[in-house]
């Protein structure tokens, strides 16, 4: 009787580490397959070819924001990566002035692109620290207003007096690459050519800094 005591004994004693680590195993999640990164964007926004060239310059603008998914390469992000979504908000005024011309122009827009059936608005591979993208934006498109005032509203490619809605777009746009600092936290692009309209008047580049506020893990699923 004392042996079987004994041999009961150590049977619980060799299966309880075990019994100990089987729920850790169950509760252990599996790698995931890219890395979601929001980015907070700001930008330059350059005009040319205004009216009389009256409003010719680089405007400040924003606040937008972008979400960039990239493939996890042992646990850092690289190799294809997908646009996921971009929006910018421009805000700016251009006051001219000129010998028997005198005007103001305000413009209040947004920009936003419309992701494919997948849900990716524009694909491209991250080499080193820098993004080259394989396919344009889709469906680029700027809505808003803008309100003219002065002698050369209405006038050489000049909006009417007063507001009128702007639709540009949508269209495909390439964006140039993404060259980002060494911590891969923050990134740039240069100037790249976004619109060019008659009316009102006008050739628009834009150049991005973005800076990343969050980032994710995540599953991805296949798209037909």
């Amino acid at each position: 009787m004392a042996a079987l005591r004994h041999r009961l004994l150590a049977a619980a004693t060799v299966a309880a580490p075990l019994v100990a680590v089987l729920p850790l195993r169950a509760a252990s999640a599996p790698p995931c397959d890219a890395f979601e990164v929001e980015y907070t964007l700001a930008a330059n926004l350059q005009l040319t070819e205004t009216p009389l060239g009256k409003g010719d310059g680089i405007y400040p603008v924003g606040p937008g924001a972008a979400v960039l998914r990239f493939d996890n390469r042992g646990g850092v992000p690289g190799g294809p990566v997908e646009m996921l979504s971009y929006r910018m908000h421009e805000h700016f005024v251009i006051n001219s002035s000129a010998l028997f011309w005198r005007s103001s122009f305000t413009s209040i827009t947004d920009t936003t692109v419309t992701p494919n059936a997948c849900a990716v608005a524009a694909q491209g591979t991250l080499v080193g620290r820098t993004i080259r993208w394989s396919t344009p934006l889709l469906a680029y498109r700027t809505d808003g207003v803008v309100t003219c005032q002065g002698s050369l509203c209405g006038k050489a490619g000049a909006p009417p007096p007063g507001e009128t809605e702007l639709q540009l777009g949508p269209g495909p746009v390439w964006f140039r690459p993404f060259d980002f600092a060494a911590d891969m936290r923050t990134f740039r692009m240069p100037n790249t050519l976004v619109s060019k309209t008659e009316l009102p008047k006008l050739t628009a580049s834009i150049a991005l800094a973005g800076r990343e506020v969050r980032r994710r893990c995540v599953q991805v699923q296949p798209c037909p």
